[in-house]
């Protein structure tokens, strides 16, 4: 997630399948929130008290660091040596910006997986062809949702492709 701010001055066009679309960010997918050890347990309370949170199940991920899934006894530790708590949501997050704001201001987090508003851009493939969806109210919520469920991999290949250049 650190590797965001290295992306920050271009621009992003994302490519995703229609499978990463839903209504809203939340109860589709878990918003994945890299912390720091050194009191993690009160940074996941922390993250569950803020009233932009409500209705999220914080959980420590276990197991590898680049899927969602529990697949092992270890935390899982990013490459920076931090570990990433996933919310999960019943519902559908009200206020990503502002969810997005507070978890950034709260001690003890290092970034998050909401990326609203980097893109101008997403470029949709589906059952019906290739779309591509640009930026007016109405897709703000389809470019969270899809910006949430891509960014990470998509941040790491072009990382990757950046430091390969030099």
């Amino acid at each position: 997630m650190i590797c965001t701010y290295l992306l920050s001055s271009f621009t992003i066009h994302l490519s995703v399948d229609e499978s990463k679309l839903c209504d809203g960010l939340g109860p589709g997918f878990p918003i994945p929130v890299e912390i720091t050890p050194f009191c993690h347990e009160h940074t996941i309370r922390k993250i569950a008290e803020l009233p932009s949170c409500a209705g999220c199940k914080p959980v420590l991920r276990m197991g590898s660091s680049s899927n969602n899934k529990v697949d092992g006894d270890e935390i899982a530790v990013t490459d920076n040596g931090n570990y990433i708590v996933d919310l999960h949501f019943t519902a559908t997050i009200k206020n990503s910006p502002k969810m997005a704001k507070d978890l950034k201001s709260l001690c003890g987090v290092v970034d998050h997986g909401i990326f609203s508003g980097m893109t101008s851009a997403v470029i949709c493939a589906g059952a019906d062809g290739v779309v591509v969806k640009t930026l007016d109210k109405k897709d703000k919520i389809i470019f969270n949702v899809a910006i949430a469920s891509a960014a990470i991999g998509l941040v790491a290949v072009v990382a990757s492709a950046i430091s390969r250049r030099r």
